[in-house]
C-alpha cells in the first residue's frame, strides 16, 4: 500500500508524534525520526508512520455478511418460536449460521468473526457458539448457498413483513 499524506494530516501527526513524544520520553528517538519523515515528506518511509493499515473493506462484502446474519438470525428466532410439533419437520442445525470458510471467503469469515466476537453483535450465534453448534469456519464454501436462501428470503418479504416467520416459510427458505 501507498501512503500519501497531506500538508495538514503531516502537521496533524507531528503533532500527534510531539505529545507522544513528551508523554513516552524512552521512545522520543523513535518519535523524532518519525516527526522527520513527515516535516520533510518521506513518503518512502510513511508505511512506518501508519504501520500495517489495511484498505478499506469492501461495502458489497460487508453488506452480503450483515444481510446473512439477519437471515440467520431471523431463521432461528422464528424456529425457536414454532410449536414442537412444527420444529420436528426442521432440522434445527439448518436455521444455525454455518459460518464462512476461511480459506476461499476469508474477507467474509473474519468480517462475521469481527461482528460477532469482537463487536459483540447478534449474541444468539455467540451463545451458540459457546454450545458448540456454530464454527465461524465452514471449512467449505457457503456463499453460493447463503444467496439461494437470500433471494427465496426476498421473495418471501414482498408478501409478508410479521417478525417470524412460519414453519412452511422456513421450509421454503431453505428449499425443503
Amino acid at each position: 500500500m501507498s501512503l500519501n499524506f497531506s500538508k495538514e494530516q503531516r502537521a496533524l501527526l507531528i503533532n500527534q508524534f510531539e505529545v507522544l513524544k513528551h508523554l513516552d520520553s524512552s521512545n522520543s528517538k523513535s518519535y523524532d525520526n518519525k516527526i522527520e519523515i513527515l516535516q520533510n515528506g518521506y513518503s518512502d518511509f510513511y508505511d512506518e508512520i501508519a504501520g500495517n493499515i489495511s484498505d478499506e473493506f469492501p461495502k458489497d462484502q460487508s453488506q452480503k455478511v450483515w444481510d446473512i446474519l439477519k437471515l440467520y438470525r431471523k431463521l432461528y428466532f422464528s424456529y425457536e418460536n414454532l410449536t414442537p410439533e412444527e420444529q420436528e419437520q426442521i432440522d434445527e442445525e439448518e436455521v444455525i449460521f454455518q459460518g464462512f470458510d476461511g480459506n476461499e471467503e476469508s474477507n467474509y469469515y473474519v468480517f462475521a468473526k469481527f461482528i460477532v466476537e469482537k463487536a459483540e453483535r447478534y449474541s444468539e450465534i455467540n451463545e451458540l457458539i459457546k454450545k458448540g453448534k456454530v464454527d465461524m469456519n465452514s471449512h467449505w464454501p457457503k456463499l453460493n448457498y447463503y444467496d439461494g436462501l437470500l433471494s427465496r428470503l426476498m421473495q418471501l418479504n414482498d408478501e409478508d413483513t410479521s417478525q417470524y416467520l412460519a414453519c412452511d416459510q422456513i421450509k421454503y427458505i431453505l428449499n425443503k
